[in-house]
């Protein structure tokens, strides 16, 4: 899935709001009276980062979903990627959806961390009668860091990751802005960023070497990219320990990917349904997490 991570961004829009709660002696702290100076404290995931800066217990939650996107490639339409949820942090340590981390310092409106997290953009050419000839491109795993700044004004997040499995050699970086709202019963996240993406990592997944080249499509080399994009989550309490999560993003693609003999789009929309299950906690009683 394209660039899926770029929320992550994503690095995981969705899945930074998403994340496990924090151990038994950090729990009770989420029923207190929320900071209203502060939406980070709004989301599990805040609670969980939180809880990993300050205790050495554990706390989880799981979950899974189905991304479905249209990549933008030639012929190539819908790509379906079953998503697991897992949410767990045991001190500084986390897992949160499909990042896992290290937080290297917590503050009360900012959070510095690293993280890996998977790369879901993948292509064969049995993808598409159009894509016959292509070699094909690899999922793979990013290392990098991951920067919030958050208040009353929204949150803002930059991160950089590469690539760990040196199958593209590429660099990617993420900056956007979101700012959250209830609606009734729903918590929504609208936001707007940009993603970077090095020649490298542009070049592995829409770059055309001599060897595929047929007519009317010839060698293509890109360089790097700068995508904006738009997105929007969504989270509502469905029972006493489930909580739906949805996630929309439309990414506009730089000239050097749209350019691409194998991409016929100018951008990549995704959208993301899944569930969060809490064992431990009651979703209707946490404060800011659900109705």
């Amino acid at each position: 899935m394209p660039r899926f991570t770029a929320h992550l961004a994503l690095s995981c829009l969705l899945f930074t709001g998403t994340a496990a709660h924090a151990a038994d002696d950090t729990q009770a702290s989420t029923t207190a009276p929320a900071d209203k100076s502060s939406q980070a404290g709004d989301e599990p995931q805040d609670q969980l980062l939180k809880a990993a800066g300050r205790d050495t217990g554990s706390g989880w939650l799981f979950g899974g979903g189905l991304a479905v996107t249209d990549p933008g490639y030639l012929g190539y339409n819908r790509q379906v990627t079953p998503i697991p949820l897992i949410f767990y942090h045991n001190g500084r340590f986390f897992f949160a959806g499909i990042t896992a981390g290290y937080l290297l310092s917590n503050g009360d409106h900012y959070r510095f961390s690293l993280v890996v997290l998977p790369q879901f953009n993948r292509l064969s050419a049995s993808d598409s009668p159009q894509l016959a000839g292509i070699q094909t491109r690899q999922w793979s795993l990013d290392g990098g860091a991951n920067v919030d700044l958050f208040g009353g004004w929204g949150r803002f997040n930059l991160g950089v990751a590469h690539d760990l499995l040196d199958r593209n050699n590429g660099t990617g970086a993420n900056v956007g802005y979101h700012y959250s709202f209830r609606l009734g019963d729903w918590t929504l996240t609208p936001g707007l960023g940009i993603r970077w993406e090095s020649a490298n990592l542009t070049n592995y997944y829409y770059g055309v070497s001599p060897a595929e080249t047929i007519p009317g499509r010839p060698a293509y080399s890109p360089g790097s990219a700068t995508n904006p994009f738009v997105d929007v989550s969504v989270s509502t309490a469905i029972s006493e320990h489930w909580q739906f999560r949805g996630y929309l993003q439309y990414m506009h693609f730089a000239s050097a990917i749209h350019d691409s003999p194998i991409v016929d789009r100018s951008g990549s929309p995704t959208i993301f349904i899944g569930f969060v299950y809490n064992p431990q906690e009651n979703y209707r009683g946490m404060q800011g997490v659900g109705p």
